[in-house]
């Protein structure tokens, strides 16, 4: 029984790694359109600690400590690319906090960012509820929130 019970667990454990592991592919920058990179060296100027992944077979995104030692991102697609402007978490805007408490209450705060496309600015914030046992939780029901700079809430995908 003992040995049932062992298995199962680690089992669960490599196919929760694995399920994780879909979201997005690390790649190497050689393994990336041409195209996105030269878009990418002209737009930032000494970007540290770069690293490509791979969304989907049509996007990446390139994430990178801007010279200030700021995390941000940049998305490419062949639509053109979208720029993500990373805060940290004790910083976050009080009408994201307010939003959560109110319509998702046992959701935490995972990520909140400016995205900048074609010029215009918006807040998104990323948020889930977590669950499991002791060590084993997992993020469940994730979703990004999506918000007019003047903080009125648009939507959640």
């Amino acid at each position: 029984m003992m040995k049932r019970i062992v298995l199962f667990a680690v089992t669960a454990l490599l196919l929760q790694g694995t399920v994780l592991a879909q979201k997005a592919e690390q790649v190497a920058e050689k393994d990336v359109k041409v195209s996105f990179v030269r878009d990418f060296q002209k737009q930032v100027k000494n970007p540290t600690s770069v690293q490509w992944w791979r969304i989907d077979s049509l996007t990446y995104k390139a994430t990178y400590l801007d010279e200030e030692k700021s995390r941000q991102a940049m998305v490419f697609t062949h639509k053109g690319s979208e720029t993500l402007y990373y805060i940290d978490t004790r910083y976050t805007p009080s009408f994201i906090k307010d939003t959560v408490a109110h319509m998702y209450p046992k959701y935490n705060i995972n990520d909140v960012w400016v995205r900048k496309v074609r010029g215009k600015m918006t807040y998104q914030s990323a948020i889930s509820r977590k669950s499991g046992f002791l060590w084993w939780k997992k993020e469940k029901d994730a979703k990004t929130l999506n918000f007019e700079v003047d903080g009125k809430f648009i939507n959640a995908q």
